[in-house]
């Protein structure tokens, strides 16, 4: 008996050590450790890549992980282009590409799946991807090449389209897919591989509905007069500017009117609706006025008229009375108020209530009375520019009748602009931020950029503007000089 308890206690101990030993030895996955960063590999293509003679419908690429695609019908350029666009999917370690149309004999041909391609866990990129293969006896070996900039603002601009043409004809763009399409890269920078010996027109295309058509007055366009004649050798270093025709987005300015030349028909006002009051307001920044622009009045509703000649404004402390002068923009909302302001000086305005009249009739409910004072010198930055011209661009243009104008530019804007003079430009009264800095080659001298004209004799090219690296940071009282080579 005692025998059989010990026996018992034995394994009764056994079963609870061997729980014990168990809950404590949980084996657990490894957490941390440095992140898979390595892309997927391709282990096999069928039919490989480079084949000749090949006439398969499908094409088959296994890499070394499990795969997934990424806006592969965006991202998949076939060269030359087909009608109908292969159908790819992917699953688990192999991506299929089906082929739909007839290929055309002797050709070769380019699938570049771009970044379309990556891992599924931790979504590595294969990079620029490419398979090429020839129905013919050999494979094309030509290469173009080039960069792609915005005329307007001197950037690079990625992921435009680039197309060739065998055709001549001008219109050729609108009516027909290219033969040959690449994609800008984010340096500007395209390149087109396995191009056929001929000669070919080249244009950019930056569109909204990708159809590879220049049918949109939105659409951007880059094109070179001369076609491209491929031969022998590679052709590279093709510069093409991107601009937009006809901007159809935004409408041209309106004509400043006469403060004192409004005659406008009351407009009836619907009793039933609640007409808004007549107000006005100045744009100051905190309560300063700019220098040496004119004070900025803006009516919240439409004038239909104005007596400029009972506006007061008084200058100094005593507030003495000053000439100015004024003028109405077209909407009849915006006074713009001229005068030469002097720096630190306090000042008045007074609008008598009885002096702007709205096209309803009403007028403001009583005086208003606007006091600010003008911005000193010393809250501006001075910039100084030397240009000079390398050879290269001298080069590239009729430097003798060219005008350079140095453009200051902040959130995409034109701020300061100027032509230089003898190689020299000084602009004052800056206000303190970061610019950019662009140079315009003014061609006709008018002082600001002009578009490009495709589809109208004689094609223009745009005027290009150059942007300069970095950005300068022009802080209050500063003075800066810069020397500039484009």
């Amino acid at each position: 008996m005692n025998q059989y308890i010990r026996s018992w206690l034995f394994w009764l101990m056994f079963i609870i050590v061997s729980i014990s030993l168990t809950r404590c030895a949980n084996i657990v996955p490894p957490s941390g450790g440095p992140r898979d960063s390595i892309p997927p590999l391709l282990l096999q293509a069928r039919p490989k890549d480079s084949s000749l003679h090949f006439n398969s419908r499908k094409v088959y690429f296994v890499f070394d992980e499990f795969i997934e695609l990424e806006n592969v019908n965006d991202k998949l350029i076939v060269s030359p282009t087909l009608k109908r666009s292969p159908i790819v999917t992917a699953k688990l370690h192999t991506v299929t590409l089906e082929i739909r149309d007839t290929l055309a004999p002797n050709t070769t041909y380019t699938f570049n799946f771009a970044d379309a391609i990556r891992d599924i866990n931790e979504r590595n990129i294969v990079e620029d991807y490419q398979y090429v293969v020839s129905t013919g006896s050999y494979l094309d070996s030509l290469q173009v090449s080039g960069r792609l900039l915005s005329a307007e603002t001197g950037q690079l601009d990625s992921n435009v389209a680039v197309m060739l043409y065998r055709g001549m004809d001008d219109s050729i763009v609108t009516k027909e897919k290219p033969v040959y399409y690449a994609k800008t890269k984010g340096d500007g920078t395209f390149r087109f591989k396995n191009i056929a010996p001929g000669t070919y027109k080249i244009f950019a295309l930056k569109e909204e509905d990708r159809d590879l058509q220049y049918n949109q007055p939105a659409e951007m366009i880059a094109f070179q007069e001369t076609p491209i004649v491929l031969k022998e050798a590679n052709l590279g270093n093709l510069n093409l500017l991107l601009f937009m025709e006809t901007d159809s987005t935004i409408k041209p300015p309106p004509e400043p009117v006469d403060s004192t030349d409004i005659d406008l028909e009351p407009v009836k006002e619907d009793k039933k609706k609640k007409h808004p009051k007549l107000t006005v307001t100045a744009t100051l920044e905190g309560g300063l006025q700019e220098l040496p622009a004119p004070m900025s009045l803006t009516f919240n509703l439409p004038l239909r008229n104005l007596d400029s000649a009972r506006l007061i404004l008084g200058e100094d402390s005593s507030y003495n009375p000053v000439a100015f002068s004024s003028q109405l923009d077209s909407t009849h909302t915006k006074l713009s108020l001229h005068y030469k302001w002097k720096e630190g000086m306090p000042y008045r305005l007074i609008i008598p209530k009885d002096a702007p009249t709205d096209t309803s009739g009403q007028q403001l409910v009583r005086a208003d009375t606007i006091s600010f004072r003008s911005k000193k010198a010393s809250d501006y930055a001075i910039f100084r520019a030397e240009l000079k011209i390398s050879d290269s661009t001298r080069a590239a243009i009729n430097d003798s009748t060219m005008h350079y104008v140095i453009q200051l530019v902040q959130d995409k804007t034109i701020k300061y602009a100027g032509t230089a003079v003898n190689g020299k430009w000084q602009q004052t009264f800056i206000t303190p931020g970061e610019y950019e800095v662009r140079v315009l080659l003014d061609a006709n001298g008018n002082g600001v950029w002009d578009r490009g004209v495709y589809f109208r004799t004689p094609k223009k090219q745009p005027e290009r503007v150059i942007l300069l690296p970095g950005k300068e940071n022009l802080k209050a009282y500063w003075s800066v000089s810069k020397k500039l080579e484009i």
